[in-house]
């Protein structure tokens, strides 16, 4: 897997949605740095410049791909951030292995809503690699007028690198992963899972998404007693993409304490404890 490593501190990783790549992060990612964290992000097997796997991607495969790259790396305890399908594929890894995750963050993540039944069917339907390969170059513009609500100099920079992606990615390749996970991230996953997680979690969204509707995170908001819910005015479906300062605070505000607790003591400095 591609990916980047950069900065000091406590390591936060960083995965991207369906199809998406590490460079979505690029913004968000060296503002954390600059305030005492490691960051990491991956292509994921299928995206990006990562390799592309023969086997079905799967969302617990992805979760075991994250859960790897720490191993790789040598980290025992890192927070994960995921951005739509991201974010289903971070829960999943938190909750596969609880102990080596220290906080979630959500923005704008998959597995949110509860779709109905006969609009999952049709989904499972259409979705599929064959057609997939014939229509995404003329979907590309219309879904990324869906999922861009600012228009500013970052989200027109978004633009223009989609448009003029590297071929490492094939339109075929993308449609694969497309058509392997699309039946996975209509199911409510996060909806059914995420009040199991013990860890502290954020869930960041944009009040214009469309993708997902703001009832679904209203809702989960009552079920998780250590979630932390923030939406962002007038933002679409990509936060790290059109309101980057914002959603870098947001994080660096919600990793504070992690900070805190991976600053070694100084040589020499007592350290007071309360009698049990």
């Amino acid at each position: 897997m591609a990916y980047f490593d950069h900065g000091e501190g406590h390591p936060v990783v960083f995965v991207h949605g369906l199809v998406g790549d590490f460079t979505h992060f690029e913004h968000v990612a060296v503002r954390l740095a600059a305030q005492g964290f490691r960051v990491i992000g991956v292509d994921l097997p299928g995206c990006g410049v990562s390799h592309k796997r023969r086997e079905r991607h799967e969302l617990g495969g992805y979760a075991r791909d994250v859960l790897t790259l720490l191993d790789e790396l040598g980290i025992e305890r890192a927070s994960l951030v995921g951005h739509s399908a991201g974010g289903a594929i971070v829960t999943e890894a938190a909750l596969r292995a609880p102990t080596r995750v220290a906080r979630v963050g959500l923005l704008s993540s998959a597995g949110l809503r509860r779709y109905p039944w006969g609009a999952q069917l049709a989904a499972k339907a259409i979705i599929n690699k064959w057609l997939l390969e014939r229509t995404l170059e003329r979907l590309a513009m219309p879904l990324l007028d869906m999922v861009l609500v600012e228009r500013n100099a970052y989200t027109d920079k978004f633009v223009r690198d989609a448009l003029n992606r590297p071929v490492d990615a094939t339109s075929s390749e993308m449609a694969r992963v497309m058509a392997d996970l699309v039946p996975e991230l209509i199911e409510p996953i996060v909806l059914d899972r995420g009040h199991l997680l013990k860890m502290p979690l954020l869930v960041l969204w944009g009040d214009a998404d469309k993708l997902v509707p703001m009832e679904s995170v209203e809702w989960l908001s009552r079920r998780i007693p250590r979630g932390t819910f923030r939406l962002l005015p007038s933002c679409g479906h990509m936060p790290m993409i059109e309101r980057p300062e914002r959603t870098a605070r947001e994080l660096a505000a919600f990793l504070a304490p992690e900070v805190q607790r991976s600053r070694p003591v100084e040589p020499g400095v007592a350290v007071a404890r309360k009698a049990a």
